[in-house]
């Protein structure tokens, strides 16, 4: 594990807010779980578990230097942000300010991660190379 990418504000919003977003994930799956316990109860448990694990795998991938982990991050928020925009249309006042306070970070970790890759970050930090 490369700690010193998270020495690049880029790499670090990008990795940081991802593993959170997982941790937030398999929390809700828990809540889910403990909510309703049958079988649709479940399977939602599972599915939310499961995507927060993959989250949170992406996230170790990066920090370990795997390039296409980064890239997995940009289409995993390309993925929360069409579904945030989404949310935002519900009718559903608490539903649309709940995707109201999640929205800049599903933004912020969008774009720090499309502009990591851009830049080309992780190579750099990988590399050495300063800038």
């Amino acid at each position: 594990m490369n700690l010193s990418l998270l020495r690049r504000p880029l790499l670090a919003v990008a990795i940081i807010l991802t593993a959170l977003t997982g941790l937030a994930f398999v929390v809700s799956g828990i809540a889910a779980l403990v909510a309703n316990s049958r079988t649709f109860g479940l399977g939602v448990a599972a599915m939310l578990i499961g995507y927060g694990a993959v989250l949170i795998l992406i996230a170790w991938l990066v920090l370990r230097g795997r390039p296409w982990a980064l890239g997995l991050i940009v289409a995993s928020s390309l993925l929360h942000a069409l579904a945030v925009g989404s949310f935002l249309t519900s009718q559903d006042r608490t539903q649309f300010v709940l995707m109201l306070v999640i929205a800049p970070f599903v933004l912020a970790t969008l774009v720090a991660s499309v502009l990591a890759v851009g830049r080309g970050e992780l190579q750099r930090a990988t590399d050495g190379t300063a800038g």
